[in-house]
């Protein structure tokens, strides 16, 4: 059974959403601005602690100390001054002058301080629809407002962004914010001087006048960017994912097919993901309510679905939407709003079974067509299991399960490009999915959610590369061995993504019991970056890296004697009679290296790797390996010597990707992270040698018999095998 694959989208854009156009609009209505005023209220700036068990985040601290404190004992941010640097245009500053928030009112208010005594999640329905009925400013930026607003209803997950803080005790005019920045938790303290023109704010602000906790995450997202200017190219979907963590994805409800839709919201509504949709701005107009009672660039979160009587279908059901505006503002007017005609017809119970789960303040019902039509962007955000665990407001979806690793793409390493590089796409880091039968031997199907995202930077233009991933079918008898040339050529691809310069790719989709390898991959081999991988499932399933053990293959120049020419019986027995002479007690580096070229016709081997393999042999440090050990390591240099002709034709440089084939031919096996320090220590632009190789080839021999000397000494041995091998490639 195949693979149901739901949308693959390029979630957090580089570039800002494109807008589309909409008729018959009319304006917002302006929300409250602040007033000027004075008061000297104080207040504390507690950093959250990092959470040491989260599969998704670690916080990375900043620190404010460098900054100046004034005479009355308020910081200025020297990283992030009040000038026109920070607004990002100086067509901005006329007559912007920074003012504090006491300044601007008598009893400045942060998250709810002041309204409930702080506690945001006891706030009545009133004050929370005001605290988040936002209105954009000159310089404010409206996808985190709208990205801000929609996490509102995961009050926990918001509170890990804005930590408590209060204007009432040790206030020092500073604040601190965090955001998620590839894979981590980042710390922005900010001065809470903020940028205003005739007293009044020019930033994003919201209905409650002394309330200026998103004039401040504004300015520290600002700053965490470079410029309010620098938000405008963001969107959405960015801003959701700097404020969750969470995997993101965006796409179109215009351009997505409606049956592809409807799939997407069966299977993420129920699930620990967030649903936000809005309506298209056009250039420049700000929010504005449209005929149809929805407000253009407003967050909207899609909260449940229904199934009603309808008589305009086949099977006499309707499919309903759950819709909540959290600002209160902006319902439906439409088809199913409340005291609509399609409501009106309903059944009395079943009227007050779809009020019941719509009685929150800009809740409302809408069809599925009618979603699909109004809406022109959908993002999903789904969230790991530790923020689930923490969230009071998700318990009632079904958890995610999380696996999380950070690798990178390194050139003559595993840089091997996208599936189209047939020689060098399988020495991409590969990631293996089991996903096992029911108990009862059953099929299941298991929601896969897959997501690369590669390292970026925010405060400056950081140049991203094209990036994706394949997914494969491996076969019930197990795929090819990943040292093998083309090795994934052989597989079934279910799905290869598009690739784009996007901070992360994502795709979100169903697969049947079996095994699968995900594939992360550049547009181009040889590209270098950092990424993080992300696979959220929500069954059990086994998740790893495809990975070697070290180990060595004894006797296999023996193995070669039998296949190759160079070291046929006459010539074994050569190479013996070059050692059998009396007077020979001990073989050196410099002896074997001449008995390689006189058993061989005149090839000289590498000097190191003649004295690697000698010392090998040295246990007590001798000077050199006995008589009687000649012989086989004349074979063995000679052996590797053909493994890697066989593997080069060239004879003058192989390919630095062919390296784990070419140590396989020689019987030696090396994990990841040995294979890459083998190419950072021997290979030159994107080839090795064969001294190179020679050489590698015995120090991991040489490596591996300094391991078994310290086991077999040691009761208690604290040094691993990689680490010994990791050691004697670097010595």
């Amino acid at each position: 059974m195949g693979m149901r694959k739901f949308m693959r989208t390029r979630g957090a854009q580089p570039h800002a959403l494109t807008h589309l156009h909409h008729n018959g609009q009319t304006a917002l209505p302006k929300t409250n601005g602040h007033a000027n005023g004075i008061s000297n209220n104080i207040v504390p700036v507690n950093g959250r602690r990092e959470e040491p068990h989260s599969t998704l985040s670690r916080y990375w601290s900043g620190s404010e100390g460098s900054g100046r404190v004034l005479g009355e004992g308020l910081w200025e941010d020297p990283e992030f001054p009040a000038t026109s640097t920070s607004l990002g245009d100086k067509k901005f500053s006329s007559n912007v002058v920074w003012m504090r928030p006491h300044e601007l009112c008598t009893r400045p208010a942060f998250r709810g301080e002041g309204f409930n005594d702080g506690v945001t999640e006891d706030e009545n329905d009133d004050d929370f629809a005001a605290r988040w009925s936002i209105e954009v400013g000159a310089v404010g930026d409206s996808s985190l407002c709208c990205a801000v607003a929609a996490l509102a209803l995961t009050p926990r997950l918001l509170d890990r962004v804005i930590p408590p803080q209060t204007f009432k005790v040790h206030y020092n005019g500073s604040f601190k914010f965090n955001f998620w920045v590839f894979g981590a938790w980042r710390e922005v303290a900010v001065d809470d001087r903020l940028p205003t023109r005739a007293g009044r704010l020019i930033t994003s602000h919201n209905a409650l006048p002394d309330d200026f906790t998103l004039p401040l995450l504004e300015k520290a997202y600002a700053k965490l960017y470079g410029s309010y200017v620098a938000l405008r190219v963001g969107s959405v979907s960015r801003a959701l994912q700097d404020l969750s963590g969470g995997i993101v994805q965006s796409f179109s409800l215009v351009q997505q097919p409606k049956g592809l839709t409807a799939q997407v919201l069966n299977s993420a509504v129920p699930r620990s993901t967030l649903l936000v949709a809005t309506v298209a701005q056009e250039k420049e107009s700000g929010w504005r309510r449209l005929r149809n009672g929805l407000i253009s660039g407003q967050a909207y979160c899609v909260t449940g679905l229904a199934r009603v009587r309808s008589a305009n279908t086949a099977d006499g059901e309707g499919a309903l939407v759950r819709v909540r505006a959290v600002s209160g503002l902006g319902e439906w007017a439409g088809p199913w709003a409340r005291g609509s005609a399609e409501w009106r017809a309903l059944a009395e119970a079943d009227r007050d079974l779809l009020a019941r789960r719509a009685d929150r303040p800009g809740d409302f019902w809408m069809s599925f067509p009618d979603f699909a039509r109004a809406f022109t962007t959908l993002v999903l955000v789904h969230v790991g299991p530790d923020d689930w665990l923490v969230e009071p407001a998700l318990h009632g979806k079904r958890p995610w399960r999380a696996v999380l690793a950070r690798r990178r793409w390194r050139r003559g390493y595993n840089a091997g490009g996208p599936p189209s590089c047939i020689e060098t796409t399988s020495t991409n880091p590969q990631f293996h999915v089991q996903i096992p039968r029911t108990e009862t031997g059953g099929a299941r199907k298991c929601h896969v959610v897959v997501s690369v995202t590669q390292q970026y930077g925010t405060n400056k233009a950081g140049k991203l590369r094209a990036i994706g991933f394949a997914v494969y079918e491996i076969p019930a008898g197990g795929g090819p061995r990943r040292g093998a040339l083309r090795a994934l050529a052989g597989l079934r691809a279910l799905d290869v993504t598009h690739e784009s310069r996007a901070r992360e790719v994502a795709t979100f989709f169903t697969l049947p019991a079996g095994q699968y390898l995900v594939v992360p991959h550049t547009r181009r081999p040889h590209t270098e970056a950092a990424f993080l991988l992300r696979i959220f499932t929500d069954e059990q399933t086994d998740v790893w890296e495809v990975n070697d053990d070290n180990l060595i293959i004894p006797n296999i120049g023996a193995e070669f004697l039998d296949d190759d020419q160079s070291t046929s019986p006459e010539l074994q027995m050569a190479i013996t009679n070059l050692f059998g002479k009396k007077d020979i007690e001990e073989v050196d580096a410099r002896a074997l290296r001449g008995a390689v070229r006189r058993a061989s016709g005149g090839w000289r081997a590498a000097r190191a790797a003649c004295g690697a393999l000698v010392a090998a042999r040295d246990a007590g440090a001798r000077g050199g390996a006995r008589a009687r050990d000649g012989p086989p390591l004349v074979a063995r240099l000679l052996a590797w010597r053909a493994a890697y002709t066989g593997l080069a034709p060239s004879c003058s440089a192989a390919s630095s990707y062919r390296l784990r084939a070419l140590l396989w031919a020689a019987g030696v096996a090396a994990s990841n992270k040995v294979l890459e320090c083998l190419v950072m220590r021997f290979a030159k632009k994107n080839t090795i040698s064969l001294d190179a190789y020679l050489i590698a080839l015995a120090k991991l021999h040489l490596a591996h018999e300094r391991f078994r000397c310290l086991e077999a000494k040691l009761k208690s041995n604290p040094i691993s095998l990689e680490e010994m091998i990791l050691m004697t490639i670097y010595s």
